[in-house]
């Protein structure tokens, strides 16, 4: 594999793509800005007022890393499997892989996508609640390396989305009934803590749950979930590298794009 080549190969997809994510902003970054902007008025702002504090923070502020992070992962996984659906419904795939681009720097580009736009959204989306809560973070170095491992670990499920999806509405599926449900399950708007004792063992089959919980204690400093940070991340890095490892094996075989 030549490196700096296929270097060369994935920044040059990744600019595109963000060029594409900051010229289709209506499409990209207003839709999650607006949508979140109205949980934290209806749900920070007006029933806030009456939940009062939970784990030692206001309400508003303990539903903001978790609105951060529904949103990351939902645009990290939008992007990376509307890009490979939208490959092969042009045919511009073909293009790529007859390239002397290598299958593991096809991956990072597909990758890579689906990271951006995550970030980009959820930057933006943090950069709205400032407009309803002025909110410290205790630990940024922590909270960038979660959000950063969160969205490539959906990027990559969108990339095998996208391989296996047949039509657009395949594209939908996996986020309609799989990522949002799970997110709203996944402590968002309460804390695990909060639900009876045989629920919160149920809860911790979520693996959202470990991902919010694990936002939020990077945000705020508070522990919600029986996992620390460091579990938390060394579990996103084993589950990136397995995801990864098993979506270069498909794009190698070009499972879904030889068709």
């Amino acid at each position: 594999m030549h490196i700096r080549r296929n270097g060369i190969a994935c920044q040059t997809y990744m600019r595109f793509e963000l060029r594409r994510t900051l010229k289709l902003w209506k499409q990209t970054l207003l839709p999650p800005i607006i949508s979140t902007s109205l949980y934290f008025f209806i749900f920070g702002k007006l029933l806030g007022q009456r939940m009062g504090s939970v784990s030692e923070v206001s309400y508003l502020e303990f539903i903001i890393p978790g609105l951060i992070m529904m949103s990351m992962l939902n645009a990290a996984f939008h992007a990376a499997v509307f890009v490979v659906f939208l490959a092969k419904f042009t045919k511009s795939i073909e293009e790529i892989l007859v390239s002397p681009m290598h299958p593991f720097a096809i991956l990072l580009s597909f990758m890579g996508a689906g990271l951006l736009r995550g970030l980009l959204v959820g930057g933006s989306v943090w950069i709205v609640s400032l407009f309803f809560v002025s909110v410290d973070i205790t630990h940024p170095v922590w909270m960038s390396v979660i959000a950063v491992l969160a969205c490539s670990v959906f990027a990559v499920l969108g990339v095998i989305n996208g391989l296996y999806a047949k039509t657009f509405d395949d594209t939908v599926l996996v986020p309609t009934f799989v990522i949002t449900p799970l997110s709203y399950l996944g402590g968002i708007f309460y804390s695990v803590s909060m639900l009876p004792p045989i629920w919160q063992k149920v809860a911790l089959f979520n693996p959202l749950v470990y991902l919010i919980g694990s936002f939020r204690s990077a945000f705020h400093g508070t522990q919600d979930i029986p996992v620390s940070m460091v579990t938390s991340v060394g579990l996103m890095a084993l589950s990136l590298l397995v995801l990864g490892a098993v979506t270069y094996r498909l794009i190698d075989r070009r499972a879904g794009l030889a068709e």
